[in-house]
C-alpha cells in the first residue's frame, strides 16, 4: 500500500477520533441542569451506578424530536434491544427514548460516552406490589449524558 495514503487515513483517523471525543460531553443548547432530590430514592439509584460511571441530567422545554436531531449529528443512535417503542405510562402518556453513542463504540456497554434523550422526564420510578410507580413525571425532555472515567 501507498505509504501517502497510509499516512492520510492514519491523520483522518486521529481527526475523526479527536473530533468525536470533543464532542463527548456536549449539552444541548438551553438545557438546565437537574439536582435529584436528596433522599433515599436519589441515593440507592446514584449507588445502583457501575464505579467509574458518571451520569448528569438536563432538561429542555424543547420537543423530543428538535433534541434527538441534534445529537443525530453528534453520535450513532442505538437501539436498545427489547425496547418498546411508543411505550405508554399509566397516565395514558407516551414515553420516547433514544440513545446516542458518541464515542464510535458498538454498543451502550462498550462506549465511554453517550446519552439517553427521553420525553417526559421522570424522577423517580418505585415499585410497588409488583407494579412500576412514577414520580415526579414532566412534560419535559431529559438528556442524561453518561461517561465513563
Amino acid at each position: 500500500m501507498n505509504p501517502r495514503k497510509v499516512l492520510w487515513t492514519a491523520i483522518a483517523g486521529l481527526v475523526m477520533t479527536a473530533v468525536a471525543i470533543g464532542q463527548a460531553a456536549k449539552v444541548y443548547p438551553g438545557a438546565k441542569k437537574y439536582t435529584p432530590p436528596d433522599n433515599e430514592e436519589a441515593r440507592e439509584a446514584a449507588k445502583a451506578m457501575p464505579p467509574g460511571m458518571q451520569s448528569t441530567v438536563y432538561l429542555s422545554d424543547d420537543a423530543y424530536g428538535k433534541v434527538a436531531s441534534f445529537y443525530r449529528t453528534l453520535g450513532k443512535e442505538f437501539e436498545m434491544p427489547g425496547m418498546q417503542k411508543g411505550a405508554k405510562l399509566p397516565s395514558g402518556q407516551e414515553m420516547l427514548q433514544s440513545f446516542f453513542v458518541l464515542d464510535g463504540a458498538e454498543d451502550l456497554r462498550s462506549s465511554k460516552s453517550w446519552v439517553k434523550v427521553q420525553r417526559p422526564f421522570i424522577g423517580s420510578v418505585a415499585m410497588k406490589d409488583g407494579v412500576p410507580e412514577f414520580k415526579d413525571v414532566r412534560d419535559v425532555t431529559s438528556i442524561e449524558i453518561v461517561e465513563k472515567k
